[in-house]
């Protein structure tokens, strides 16, 4: 007997294609921090390096999470921060500015993330998501603390 075939994508490329969504509207949110705001030229003369490894940092943990609601986005936000705000030579405001900033990302994220002509049936249980964020922001943290050593030396 002939087996059916589906129609459509599977769960893994969904998932994928979520993922690939989400890593370009941070990657654009970045690019449009730096180059396309009326302050961009300033803002380039701001940006620390340790805004973008803790950026990434976030970018790291929303690709390993692959499905992110609002509040489990800012809850790495803000672990990144906090582990952030352990470094000597950040400041309360940095830390604060950086958070705020990140947390105004969410709308684009989720904006980009959404399909446009079809909802796509979310796959994963909550309960599995929430495991898969308490795993990236635990890796999250223990890279920061290696960050963290390394400045402090």
């Amino acid at each position: 007997m002939a087996e059916k075939k589906q129609k459509g994508l599977s769960n893994t490329e969904k998932m994928s294609i979520g993922v690939g969504l989400t890593a370009a509207a941070v990657a654009a949110a970045g690019a449009f921090f730096l180059a396309g705001s009326k302050n961009a030229a300033k803002n380039r003369k701001v940006v620390k390096s340790w805004v973008l490894k803790a950026k990434a940092e976030v970018l790291e943990g929303l690709e390993k999470a692959q499905q992110m609601s609002q509040a489990e986005y800012e809850a790495l936000v803000e672990t990144v921060g906090a582990a952030y705000a352990q470094v000597q030579t950040v400041s309360k405001a940095d830390i604060s500015g950086f958070k705020k900033e990140m947390k105004d990302q969410w709308q684009k994220i989720a904006k980009t993330a959404a399909p446009k002509k079809k909802s796509v049936k979310k796959v994963v249980a909550t309960k599995a998501a929430a495991a898969v964020t308490k795993v990236a922001t635990k890796a999250v943290a223990k890279k920061v603390a290696k960050v963290a050593k390394k400045a402090a030396k």
